[in-house]
């Protein structure tokens, strides 16, 4: 070999990928917000009595209170997409969400310092902050749930992802479980609001000021291939987060059959199932159950939902069912539909007066407990096998869409729930074997999945590569003249 010549050092060898500890953070400051979000919404109707004593309201204005929920969500959660899916969107999103609940939490207690409950206009002043503070809180509530699977795909790996989704989709239902105990625990008297509603204010302002220090935008570096592409997203491609290009995702989605079955089913499920267990007080009062015991027969409920997710969540991670989310979605919606059945055979329904079981808190408990659980563990399946189906259109979309569906069925039985408890348990019954179907019809292809293992295995097949062609002592001969020594 000449003395002359020069030997090029080996191409830059792409680093695999690689997880980051900062993602327990993110994940943990988003579950608190998300858990806060959905804690302030459901502030007033577990103390709906209180409420009207205290403030000198009817039973409709602090139903209205809780209905700013889904009515405010709808129109918000396109924008909540568009904002997301810009550059470095995520962290906007969840800035927006610690700072808007903080305000929300902020205005509700105003009222408490502006005036006092024996002022003629303490109900007047105090509906204006109320309302301004819940309709703010509701705007929040895409910011809050929408995220979920990008979250979990920017900062996790491919056999964690399905985990990830899980907890930040129930730490946001958790918060409504935690709402039913402690608002009736802390407000034993009516002028006992105040306290609660500073509490509220104190965990916002926890949650605004951890976001505020540290939220990292992104990691270092993706940890999965569609997370690679995620992250280019809104940088080299920032057109495709305009209205049009918007538009024409949506159009994607809601033509392609089996994104269509499976939001259906999955929105129509849980807004069914969520007003079905709001109902427990009326629909259990023919059979002489107490508010009180409605009341944890819902909580229980809700509980069961997060450990449903959460074990077939981990089940779905498994090498084994990462392609077969189909058989467990369809498992879930048949045990939970079976579980609901044997509820409703031990209560009043349209089509019989007496109970054909007798009814007891046992069957009662665990009827519901089975029923949460089942539906529970269907509803962050179903997040992951649309973000599978739309690869690569962004998690976001295919959630936004799910959402918004559950959010419609929410709405239209919020209005035909009152002293309607039996139709709404022949609803969540066909909501459930409609589901099934819809599911059955769905055919899954991991389109995101495939995107992971070719890129995991260009980056092996690239270092094998390059560890094969280096040679420590080529690439340490490199000319002398090039340096302008003498040869």
């Amino acid at each position: 070999m000449s003395k002359d010549t020069v030997l090029l050092a080996p191409s830059i060898v792409s680093l695999p990928y690689r997880v980051y500890p900062q993602r327990f953070y993110v994940l943990t400051v988003f579950c608190l917000l998300s858990f806060n979000q959905n804690l302030i919404w459901l502030t007033f109707s577990p103390i709906a009595r209180s409420t009207e004593t205290y403030y000198k309201i009817s039973e409709a204005t602090v139903d209205l209170l809780l209905n700013w929920g889904p009515i405010i969500f709808i129109p918000c959660l396109p924008l909540t997409y568009i904002l997301l899916n810009k550059d470095h969107g995520l962290r906007r999103c969840i800035i927006l969400l610690a700072i808007g609940d903080f305000i929300a939490a902020l205005l509700r207690v105003i009222p408490s310092v502006l005036t006092s409950p024996s002022s003629p206009h303490f109900s007047t002043i105090s509906m204006i902050f109320m309302h301004a503070g819940q309709i703010l809180n509701a705007a929040c509530g895409p910011l809050a749930t929408t995220p979920v699977s990008q979250l979990s795909c920017l900062w996790f790996g491919s056999n964690q992802r399905t985990r990830a989704t899980t907890i930040a989709i129930f730490t946001h239902k958790l918060g409504g479980a935690i709402a039913f105990l402690t608002s009736s625990a802390i407000v034993s008297l009516p002028e006992h609001i105040p306290r609660l509603l500073y509490i509220h204010l104190g965990l916002t302002f926890v949650a605004c000021v951890l976001v505020l220090i540290y939220f990292p935008a992104q990691p270092p570096t993706a940890p999965s291939g569609a997370a690679e592409l995620l992250m280019s997203y809104g940088t080299d491609r920032p057109n495709d987060s305009s209205w049009r290009t918007s538009m024409k995702n949506v159009g994607r989605c809601m033509t392609t059959p089996s994104m269509v079955l499976l939001s259906t089913a999955g929105g129509i499920i849980a807004g069914t199932f969520g007003t079905w267990t709001g109902l427990f007080d009326t629909i259990l009062k023919p059979e002489n159950y107490s508010e009180k015991q409605s009341g944890w027969f819902a909580f229980g409920t809700l509980i069961s939902c997060i450990v449903g997710g959460l074990c077939f969540g981990a089940l779905a991670d498994t090498r084994y069912f990462q392609r077969r989310l189909k058989i467990l979605i369809v498992l879930a919606f048949i045990c939970c539909f079976l579980a609901v059945f044997f509820f409703e055979l031990s209560v009043h329904t349209v089509f019989y007066d007496k109970p054909l079981l007798h009814s007891t808190s046992l069957i009662i408990g665990l009827s519901v407990a089975f029923a949460g659980f089942f539906q529970g563990a269907a509803l962050p399946l179903i997040y992951e096998a649309m973000a599978e189906i739309m690869f690569p259109l962004p998690e976001s979309l295919s959630a936004s869409i799910l959402l918004q569906w559950l959010n419609i069925t929410a709405l239209i039985l919020l209005f035909i729930a009152p002293n309607r408890a039996k139709l709404i348990n022949l609803l969540v019954l066909i909501a459930l074997g409609t589901s099934i179907i819809m599911s059955l019809l769905a055919r899954i292809t991991y389109r995101r999945r495939n995107e992971d293992e070719r890129k995991e295995c260009e980056k092996e097949n690239e270092q094998l590569l390059n560890s094969d062609n280096m040679d420590p002592y080529q690439n340490q001969s490199i000319s002398q003249s090039q340096y302008g020594s003498i040869s």
